[in-house]
């Protein structure tokens, strides 16, 4: 069984995010996928800082907080999708704690081999995903992670982000493609 964890990184629990990763969620071929999701809001996850603990010896994060919960959801996945509101051109503040907090993961490389996609709406749809995109492509990469695709919606006001045909056949089609890798 494919395994996907799917990070929400709204602080609304209905809204566009939520819309567009319940889609996705939907359409996945459950025979073959076990998926579950994550509220990142939900959780209590402090900032790295910079301590470096994480390079040498168990090659782990020692700060104390939800990302012990979050770090075993994400070594056993295979698929990671981070859903995230755009808010000025970048990720939720609670989405970029978790991105911040795979430091671990360039050092003790647990993460190489392992696929990601992005779920992102945006007041101004695709244009104002760029950068987010661009900055988990990077960091990807550097965590050994192939970035297999991005969905963005133009989406503001609760419910407009399943109003957009071309984000809800975009989820469509990274639905069909994570249901051939299972």
């Amino acid at each position: 069984m494919l395994k996907i964890e799917i990070f929400i990184g709204s602080p609304r629990k209905n809204g566009n995010t939520y819309a567009l990763v319940e889609a996705f969620d939907i359409g996945l071929d459950k025979s073959k996928i076990i998926s579950e999701k994550s509220f990142l809001y939900d959780y209590n996850i402090k900032p790295c800082d910079d301590c470096r603990a994480c390079k040498t010896g168990k090659m782990e994060c020692i700060i104390c907080d939800d990302m012990k919960e979050l770090y075993a959801r994400i070594d056993n996945a295979d698929v990671i999708i981070i859903g995230t509101p755009i808010y000025w051109s970048g990720p939720s503040a609670k989405t970029k704690l978790l991105l911040d907090r795979l430091r671990p993961y360039y050092s003790n490389k647990k993460l190489k081999g392992k696929k990601a996609a992005l779920i992102l709406p945006a007041g101004d749809g695709e244009s104002d995903c760029d950068l987010t995109i661009e900055m988990f492509s990077r960091s990807f990469k550097a965590l050994g992670i192939e970035l297999i695709g991005s969905v963005a919606a133009q989406a503001y006001d609760i419910g407009e982000a399943s109003n957009d045909k071309n984000a809800m056949a975009s989820i469509a089609g990274l639905v069909s493609q994570i249901n051939e890798i299972a």
